[in-house]
């Protein structure tokens, strides 16, 4: 009986031994899923390969949970992958909770930091392929999860999960991976391989979808911030981005000056010492060409891996070079050339061990940035305890100097020139993770009394010194050893002053003061509401955004809209020209009562009109120039209107071939971009002859053909033509305007402003500038600023914004500013039958300037006015 039972047992066993292998293959590796090695020539995986490979790790193994992160723009499911230990995993929730506390050093005392640090887990965040060519991180993330997961990678990375959280996104910008990955498909080994894609890899943002990080326009910014801000609270956050590929092989921090003032100290001192352990780890390794110190800042918040430093994470940027997105290079030696932040190429202190030259491949991208990802969790776990404590320090100091420095407080009142933007602008700092209080009741501090119904912003929070740094005034510093050099530009901008930008007025208080508030779990927008009584018409003050959303919802409906061109005031309230008139009839109810509900606005029932200040905005058809040489200047605009209830058609370089324009649109849009670029699809100058080919279908610009065309339009058809930023230079000059850009030829050591906020002057009576304030804030990035000449005949000009006679600066940098004392921003050209307006100030520059906003949505809604002599006649034949 005993040797059937062992032999039995011994059948069993041996079966079990058979079964074992089949067992450990469930969980494919990487190539077994892809059928490729990650990293080979010319092979890669779109989005949806790398998500269901995500999802199959999941499926098989105890050490990686795929929590989904939000969607994209076309609707895709962002997602991160939480990979630990089995028994971190198991414990996620209690981590979190740690992790949280520490994140408000109000409720903790220092033993209790202390204790939790002692038991918790530090969490990485580590973010790929915000830019979508710059894919090998995509590729890369697949590889790392497998390893770690399968424990078949380094050992002191294995190691280190028993103390890390790893929280690894494989792609922020899902759909622009598998756009790139379609297009590197179709057309490899074609002439046109290597081309680049005739749209932007961001439906809205292309490349700018990393200037986002402090606005929230996009889903994708918003999922991601939503579990570095409200999910996570990572201490350590890793953004992997690619450069150019002749130079450094892999730039890893600490910056190159300037750095942001108001970021704690520890942070700078922690990325000095991540990026030399990283360095040190790849010399070890044979991977040569590190730098750092070089090309990059940190002076601005709005990318993705710099906006966690005022949230007292570590934050990280690493730059690879770049292959030709999955085909190797040859770089020659020859070719290899010194990087920004080194006069010639050879060993430097931040530099001293430079890569020479030779074949570069998708494969060796990958390699590095396993490597210096793999670094990255060993050192996190090597110095857990410290990290965490130090987290918890840094919170704590932001609260601190809030009690104790300037200011300590911003108040913001809600009844302003546009009530919604301001609760808007509220959504957006609580998005970021700023705590907001309200008052019910006025609030005094010394002598100065603020409005009931305001929000308060205090310091002494443990993101303090992001709102600090969102409400202080940015002064970029002068970097050049002399005057009589060149101006060091900043890596984007230099200020970015959040309520300039959007138009909202604040105090800033200084002196300590306590006020009966509540905190806010939303922006608390005001209610709107439509006043009942009798009345003609039903009115809408001019100021708010929401007003042209309002116009093309009626308009949209077929009802009359119209605006006063004069001030009229009743029952003591007081509505300036360009506020919104609509008959009292059924058809206009449905729709204001929807938007008083939802856009917020407060609708009167009016009864005594002057209606001979009204004049009717019809609809007008707006067309948007999209070029084959995508510009994120288009797609912000293009989502900018549609966000606002804009109808827009995007018109390509064959549109323009129509000898009638008129007949498809009323008003034509250009944005920021060259005349070059718009009439040929092609810069000038040195670098041209370098650019590649792209299949046929997408060569070329509008050409001479429809440049006559759209004088055609504008001349004899009377439309309307809107160009931004650099496109007013092909405005003026091919289109034969009356007006001189005076600053086209001006050098940068003479004028320079690289993306700063400065002082303007509005003429509020013009219906371009109806709702704005006389005195507001506009946004320049561009060598723009306009002389204008006297009119005649069918020729004829309006300055909108000018610019002041001194003190000019708000919030940046700014360099020759007498070159634009009084010098007109936008002007408001009439040639023959049409209007050609040009904005030289960024009235829409990347969905941030909001206070703005209006000057391009008049321009529009003003192309629909009927003219004076037509409105008298209609009502000469009413009266008859």
């Amino acid at each position: 009986m005993k040797s059937v039972r062992r032999n039995i047992l011994l059948v069993v066993c041996a079966a079990l031994l058979t079964l074992w292998p089949a067992a450990s293959q469930v969980l494919q590796s990487p190539e077994q899923f892809l059928g490729f090695r990650v990293g080979a020539d010319y092979k890669l995986a779109d989005y949806e390969t790398i998500q269901k490979y995500f999802k199959h790790l999941a499926a098989n193994s105890g050490r990686l949970l795929y929590e989904p992160a939000g969607k994209t723009v076309q609707g895709r499911e962002m997602f991160s992958a939480v990979i630990s230990s089995e028994e971190n995993i198991r414990n996620l929730e209690k981590i979190r909770e740690t992790v949280r506390k520490l994140s408000d050093p109000r409720t903790l005392t220092d033993e209790d930091a202390r204790r939790l640090t002692k038991e918790g887990k530090i969490i990485v965040l580590v973010t790929c392929n915000i830019h979508s060519t710059e894919i090998a991180s995509s590729q890369m993330s697949m590889e790392l999860a497998y390893d770690l997961v399968t424990r078949q990678g380094r050992a002191e990375t294995l190691d280190a999960l028993r103390d890390v959280v790893f929280l690894l996104m494989p792609s922020i910008n899902p759909d622009g991976t598998t756009m790139v990955v379609n297009w590197y498909n179709k057309y490899l080994n074609t002439e046109y391989d290597g081309s680049s894609m005739p749209y932007l890899y961001h439906v809205y943002a292309g490349h700018d979808d990393n200037r986002d990080w402090f606005m929230f326009n996009l889903p994708e910014t918003r999922g991601v911030v939503d579990v570095a801000y409200h999910k996570w609270f990572p201490q350590i956050w890793l953004d992997e981005h690619q450069m150019g590929s002749n130079g450094a092989r892999l730039f890893v921090v600490p910056y190159q000056d300037p750095i942001n003032p108001n970021v704690n100290t520890m942070i700078w001192r922690w990325q000095k010492a991540i990026g030399a352990l990283t360095s040190l780890s790849l010399e070890k390794q044979g991977l040569t060409g590190v730098i750092d110190q070089a090309m990059f800042d940190g002076w601005w918040e709005g990318s993705a891996s710099d906006c966690g430093m005022w949230h007292n994470q570590i934050s990280l940027l690493s730059e690879m070079a770049s292959c030709n997105v999955a085909s190797p290079v040859y770089i020659d030696p020859s070719e290899v050339k010194a990087t920004s932040g080194i006069t010639t190429y050879d060993k430097r202190s931040n530099y001293p061990s430079p890569w020479r030259g030779g074949w570069w491949r998708l494969r060796d991208i990958v390699d590095y940035e396993l490597a210096l990802t793999n670094t990255l969790l060993e050192t996190a776990g090597r110095y857990r305890e410290e990290l965490l404590y130090n987290y918890y320090l840094m919170g704590k100091a932001a609260v601190e100097k809030g009690k104790t420095e300037k200011p300590f407080a911003y108040v913001i009142p809600r009844d302003q020139n546009d009530p919604g933007t301001t609760a808007k602008m509220i959504e957006i700092l609580q998005m970021g993770g700023v705590e907001v209080q309200f008052s019910d009741k006025p609030v005094t501090v010394g002598a100065m009394t603020y409005p009931a119904g305001s929000y308060l912003i205090y310091l002494a929070q443990p993101n303090g010194r992001y709102a600090k740094d969102l409400f202080d005034e940015q002064h970029y510093p002068d970097l050049r050893q002399t005057r009589k050099d060149s101006p060091i530009r900043p890596y984007d901008v230099a200020g970015w002053t959040l309520p300039y930008l959007m138009g909202v007025q604040f105090f800033t208080v200084d002196d300590q003061f306590t006020a009966e508030t509540r905190l806010l779990t939303d922006a608390n927008r005001p209610a709107g509401s439509v006043a009942t009584g009798p009345g003609k018409y039903f009115a809408i003050k001019a100021g708010p955004n929401a007003n042209s959303t309002l116009i093309n919802r009626l308009q949209r409906e077929h009802v009359q809209v119209f605006w006063n061109t004069k001030p009229l005031t009743q029952d003591a309230k007081t509505y300036p020209p360009g506020s919104v008139f609509v008959p009292v009839e059924d058809a206009a109810q449905k729709i204001l009562s929807m938007a008083a509900n939802d856009l917020g606005l407060t609708i009167d029932p009016l009864s005594d009109v002057d209606v001979s200040s009204l004049r009717e905005l019809k609809k007008v058809r707006v067309g948007l120039y999209k070029s084959y040489s995508a510009t994120a200047d288009e797609g912000w605009t293009r989502l900018l209107l549609e966000n606002y209830g804009f109808d827009v058609i995007s018109m390509v370089n064959k549109d323009f071939k129509n000898k009638k324009l008129k007949d498809a649109v009323d008003v034509i849009i250009f944005p920021e971009q060259s005349a070059d670029v718009i009439k040929t699809g092609k810069g000038t100058g040195e670098y041209a002859r370098f650019s590649r080919p792209k299949p046929p279908e997408f060569e070329g610009g509008i050409e001479k053909e429809g440049v006559e065309n759209l004088k055609k339009f504008v001349e004899q058809d009377g439309g309307c033509v809107i160009a931004l930023g650099e496109a007013c230079n092909f405005a003026i000059e091919d289109l034969g305007l009356r007006v001189t850009n005076t600053l086209k030829s001006v050098k940068s050591d003479d004028f320079f402003c690289p993306g700063s906020i400065l002082r303007i002057s509005v003429d509020n009576t013009n219906p371009i500038g109806y709702g704005m304030e006389a005195e507001a804030s506009g946004y320049l990035s561009s060598n723009i600023a306009f002389s204008t000449s006297v009119p005649f005949g069918e020729f004829d000009r309006s300055v909108v914004v000018r610019y002041p006679a001194s003190d000019l600066l708000k919030s940046g940098f700014l360099i020759g500013e007498d070159y634009l004392f009084q010098r007109p921003a936008i002007v408001d050209v009439k040639q023959k039958k049409g209007h050609v307006v040009l904005m030289g100030i960024n009235v829409q520059d990347r969905h941030w300037t909001f206070g703005t906003f209006k000057l391009l949505f008049n321009a529009i809604q003003a192309a629909g006015m009927l003219p004076l002599e037509q409105v008298r006649n209609i009502r000469q034949q009413i009266l008859n």
